[in-house]
């Protein structure tokens, strides 16, 4: 690869890289929302939501298609890059991770609260379940004392 080469390529990486920390924050506001939503029970919302989440991820999945011939000549590609662009295209990799530590952790925190609900609704669901077991087995033994005690002398 010619330097040349590797300063057009370098310039592509810092305009998918950009693209890339432009789709990480727009997911990160929806990840904001998304546990807004969790915590306010807003199941409509919550998949309207989901859905944007992934509309984003798809556009970053083809960046990510983008860039890997790039990632798969790095060495070279990073040898001949200008300090500058070498320089921006790491800055750009670190915000890039540190937002996506930033939404996974808040992705795992929402897993748990909904894995809870999920808990709580199927004790709930259990729960009556065993009511309405028990409300049948006492009307049908009390049926059965009714017709048992009948008093047919007062008459």
């Amino acid at each position: 690869m010619t330097p040349a080469q590797a300063m057009d390529t370098g310039g592509k990486l810092i305009h998918l890289l950009s693209q890339q920390r432009l789709l990480y924050r727009q997911l990160q506001e929806l990840a904001k929302k998304q546990t807004d939503l969790v915590d306010g029970s807003d199941a409509e919302m919550l998949l309207r939501v989901l859905a944007s989440r992934q509309r984003l991820i798809d556009r970053l999945s083809a960046i990510d298609r983008e860039l890997e011939p790039i990632r798969s000549q790095w060495n070279d590609v990073a040898r001949l890059l200008p300090a500058q662009q070498r320089q921006d295209a790491q800055q750009l990799v670190g915000e890039i991770k540190e937002i996506l530590g930033e939404i996974i952790a808040r992705d795992e925190k929402d897993t748990q609260k909904l894995s809870q609900c999920r808990q709580q609704v199927a004790g709930q669901i259990r729960s009556t379940a065993a009511g309405k077991r028990v409300n049948q087995a006492y009307a049908q033994s009390s049926s059965a004392l009714e017709s048992r005690f009948i008093d047919t002398q007062s008459e």
